[in-house]
């Protein structure tokens, strides 16, 4: 016996939780409804366009709130900080097999901090990636990172993500 959406009447597929056609929650759908009301309702949402959730893959994110959230949070914001920033660095520039912001904070731990620093130059090379040219902008990053100012780099990395977010590139 089939199923259908109580709100936009399609067919729903077995075990199903959520509409695949107007994306609500299905809760207690009854066995099978009248073909009547099925097509009327059908037929009241045929003018609407089937809902279509798309996910932002790229956040924009204050810079100066994220230097505050690092600093009050005795550096913990900034382990959320560099997971977000990869993984939004790796979708905009299309890179799904690129290290994922969760393994290269695991491997920072894993090098006492050592990977940070090889993360701060990749960081800079793809910041010079998404701008469409070609730099030391990675050199910069490591020797700011060298010099304990690794939150420089990640502003500045914030920035170009932000801009492109924006359409700026």
């Amino acid at each position: 016996m089939s199923k259908y959406c109580s709100h936009c009447g399609a067919e729903l597929i077995p075990n199903a939780r959520f509409c695949t056609t107007c994306g609500k929650s299905i809760e207690q759908v009854g066995e099978q409804k009248s073909e009547q009301k099925i097509e009327r309702k059908v037929e009241q949402n045929a003018e609407r366009k089937p809902v279509v959730r798309k996910e932002p893959k790229v956040s924009k994110r204050g810079i100066p709130l994220a230097i505050i959230l690092s600093i009050v949070t005795c550096g913990i914001y900034t382990i959320y900080w560099q997971i977000k920033l990869t993984d939004e660095m790796n979708t905009l520039l299309n890179k799904p097999n690129a290290t994922s912001g969760l393994m290269a904070f695991i491997y920072t731990i894993i090098t006492c901090g050592i990977y940070f620093l090889y993360w701060l130059y990749k960081m800079g090379d793809n910041v010079d990636a998404l701008k469409g040219k070609s730099g030391d902008t990675g050199i910069l990053y490591l020797v700011l990172g060298l010099l304990c100012l690794g939150i420089i780099p990640m502003a500045l990395a914030q920035d170009a993500i932000n801009d492109k977010a924006d359409g700026l590139y």
